[in-house]
């Protein structure tokens, strides 16, 4: 983009495709932050998060559909 589209001389960046770096870094981000958090609000998640897995693996203590 730098040098293609904004016709800059050189790019800060020497790689044609830097998603492949920006991906892994914010992956990486997410996965720390999620693995570090440590709120009232995340425990209360990490406590639900079983019994939805179950229901959405086997469909038990699933409710009857709406009609739409």
């Amino acid at each position: 983009i730098w040098v293609q589209i904004l016709g800059h001389e050189k790019a800060i960046f020497p790689y044609e495709y830097p998603a492949l770096f920006s991906i892994t870094v914010a992956f990486l981000g997410i996965w720390f932050f999620s693995a570090t958090d440590n709120s009232a609000e995340g425990a209360r998640e990490r406590e639900l998060f079983r019994a939805q897995f179950i229901r959405s693996q086997t469909g038990f203590g699933v409710e009857q559909g709406r009609a739409h």
